[in-house]
């Protein structure tokens, strides 16, 4: 083998190995996910918009309820600080108001009805206390404009009360990184989501390839990676899953078939549009 032939070997095994290295999850110390992989999770709750039941609401979350199904739903903060229950941080899709999540109260968020229906945006705090360890929760947490430290430490002060079983994702690996170092001991899940499908943009090309193939793991140490059904033959998490056998929770679940595809695959499924 000449000289550059050698080095062109070597290269690619020592990017191999750091490669390996950098999606590694957390493998030592997990918390026991038993009871929460035993559900199927309703999107934004069990909601239906035909029947006035809108997202994240708490109709939604009885209807998941009253299924029998685990509950994921998307946490923001408001301007004072307050953990709310809701997707997106513009308002105008689901409100058609033209205002931000994280620039507002919680009073004045509750002039607004979500979908056109009688529902309003709940806060975390009374979602916690009617769902009540009925259901496990799958909170994803949606920061804005680096607020990641005071959102975990927000949602934990309500978490660290909480008698249920619950866990904790979300697209930015500095807040899963908050809760492997402030609070270990809870299920904490790494999103793999990329600008492009966000609205990033093209500026943030490096970041969005960092992410989309889960190259923070060994910061966040992730004990499940949560993923789109369109993005489960990554390489990365493909790599994820057969070195270290890290569980899969896969979102974009309309059908049976889609289903039926991710169950035979061991991933736990984020469903919605349908009745598993």
């Amino acid at each position: 083998m000449g000289r550059k032939l050698k080095k062109l070997f070597g290269a690619a095994v020592g990017t191999a190995a750091a490669w390996a290295l950098a999606v590694k999850p957390r493998t030592s110390g997990k918390p026991d996910m038993t009871e929460f992989q035993k559900y199927d999770f309703a999107h934004r709750g069990y909601c239906n918009i035909r029947k006035k039941i809108p997202e994240n609401s708490l109709k939604a979350f009885e209807e998941a309820v009253n299924h029998g199904y685990g509950i994921e739903m998307d946490v923001r903060l408001t301007r004072d600080g307050v953990p709310v229950v809701i997707h997106d941080s513009r308002l105008l899709r689901l409100c058609g108001a033209e205002k931000c999540v994280e620039d507002s109260t919680p009073e004045e968020l509750r002039e607004y009805f979500l979908s056109k229906t009688e529902e309003k945006i709940p806060d975390l705090a009374e979602v916690l206390a009617f769902v009540d360890g009925q259901v496990p929760v799958l909170l994803d947490l949606k920061t804005e404009d680096e607020n990641y430290g005071m959102l975990c430490s927000r949602v934990s002060r309500l978490l660290d009360g909480y008698d249920g079983v619950f866990a904790v994702q979300a697209a930015d690996p500095m807040a899963v990184r908050w809760f492997r170092n402030h609070r270990p001991e809870y299920i904490r899940g790494q999103v793999m989501e990329y600008g492009e499908r966000c609205g990033c943009g093209a500026a943030c090309t490096l970041r969005n390839f960092i992410r989309h193939n889960l190259l923070t793991n060994f910061l966040t140490a992730p004990d499940f990676v949560t993923c789109n059904t369109e993005d489960r033959t990554n390489l990365s998490l493909r790599l994820c899953r057969f070195l270290y056998r890290v569980q899969t929770m896969e979102w974009g679940v309309h059908d049976m078939a889609g289903y039926e595809l991710v169950k035979t695959d061991e991933s736990l499924v984020i469903f919605e549009d349908m009745e598993p």
